[in-house]
């Protein structure tokens, strides 16, 4: 991917979608620092060290973790969103991420397939939980 032009609406279609606001919020940090994943490693603000923490302790980990431990494991979950959201809004609607475009995705991947059809399902269940509660308490 490093060969590929990076195309300039990129940033513009992740800050439209608020799933991927903060990944946008990640590139504009990047540029402002001129640097990528290697350069400016204690000066950019980290998005997900709370979260990596907390999911690292989790599965095994001292509770405090090495910071480059949680370093390095950011860049990955980082290169991942940026490299499925690249992929995505390649394929089905040009410029757009859609769930169907990440389900079509991660079909070969039994398992992680498997979460996102469990969050999905969730989800709605979610949705119709707070639509019969919104309905009892104001009334239809």
């Amino acid at each position: 991917m490093a060969d590929e032009e990076e195309d300039p609406t990129v940033s513009d279609h992740l800050c439209s979608n608020p799933l991927f606001s903060s990944l946008s919020r990640f590139e504009e940090e990047n540029e402002e620092i001129g640097g990528g994943a290697e350069g400016g490693q204690g000066k950019r603000k980290r998005l997900f060290s709370k979260e990596l923490r907390c999911m690292m302790y989790g599965f095994g980990d001292d509770q405090n973790p090495y910071t480059e431990s949680v370093d390095i494991l950011e860049d990955l979950v980082i290169e991942f969103i940026t490299e499925m959201t690249h992929k995505a809004m390649s394929i089905g609607r040009q410029g757009r991420v859609q769930v169907e475009d990440i389900v079509f995705l991660i079909r070969k991947d039994p398992r992680k397939f498997a979460r996102v059809k469990d969050l999905l399902t969730m989800n709605e269940e979610l949705k119709r939980a707070r639509k019969a509660f919104d309905e009892a308490n104001y009334g239809s």
